[in-house]
């Protein structure tokens, strides 16, 4: 009986070890557990992924790496749920173009797999927190990688400065390719493929990159101005430069990474019109 006792502790003490061994903490300080390993390459820092995500404030620090989909009492943690909306997030594997402090979390994931991924207030949106995270608030991730592919890196066109036209408003363009079929027309959806640019060539966009071209509604007032202006110029498969003075961008108030006061160059292609 002795014997049987001793065997059994040491079992539990092993599995015990087992289940830390399990919990990978990275040089950032963030913390991940593999539910699924997924096959295939590994995704690094440049790769451009498509994910599926659900995110949580962190108000206890208890069971953090079981299943809190089913966990009724930790719903009302949820914040984000891209299954809800039943598009992929996709977007270059780099610091600060997913959940801030995610980077190496997700670095090493392959296709199909899942991780659980939890990120310390010191590495995600710290004392200021951001949106729906309160100040000083860990947050837990769960990540399906979808897929994984290689970058993508838009470069502003090569253009002729000499060909920028000027419309009434004020918009500067250049029609590259004028496509074909008709122009678009207030109500019209609009698919595009777009890279966005400061007048000193620094990108601060790209839907290219992404691989994830965005749609509108042509004249609902969903993008600014100098973009319903601009679309309507081309037709399906057009191409353009459209350098948007501060009026027809964001004017004085500060967008993102987007400065008050800005003008802004956007490569677009017209890629559909419906």
């Amino acid at each position: 009986m002795k014997l049987f006792i001793i065997s059994l502790l040491t079992a539990l003490i092993l599995i015990s070890c087992s289940d830390k061994q399990d919990i990978v903490t990275t040089s950032s300080g963030a913390r991940y557990v593999d539910v699924v390993t997924g096959e295939g390459r590994s995704a690094k820092e440049g790769d451009l992924v498509a994910i599926h995500f659900k995110g949580w404030l962190v108000k206890d620090s208890t069971d953090l790496f079981s299943d809190w989909i089913n966990d009724s009492t930790k719903y009302s943690y949820l914040i984000a749920d891209s299954y809800i909306q039943g598009k992929e997030v996709r977007f270059p594997l780099s610091e600060g173009t997913f959940v801030k402090g995610s980077l190496e979390g997700i670095k090493g994931m392959q296709t199909g797999g899942k991780r659980i991924i939890v990120i310390p207030s010191s590495i995600a949106y710290g004392e200021q927190g951001a949106g729906p995270i309160p100040p000083n608030t860990d947050l837990r991730i769960i990540v399906e990688m979808i897929k994984i592919s290689d970058a993508v890196v838009a470069e502003m066109w090569d253009l002729n400065d000499s060909k920028i036209q000027v419309s009434e408003t004020g918009l500067n363009y250049i029609i590259v390719e004028e496509g074909e079929g008709n122009h678009p027309t207030d109500g019209n959806v609009v698919t595009v493929h777009y890279s966005g640019f400061f007048e000193d060539g620094k990108k601060f966009d790209s839907s290219v990159e992404r691989d994830e071209p965005f749609s509108f509604v042509v004249g609902n007032k969903s993008v600014i101005a100098g973009w319903d202006e601009g679309i309507k110029l081309l037709k399906k498969g057009g191409k353009a430069r459209l350098i948007i003075p501060p009026d027809l961008g964001y004017g004085n108030v500060a967008k993102g990474m987007i400065p008050p006061n800005s003008t802004l160059i956007f490569d677009v292609e017209l890629v559909d019109v419906k």
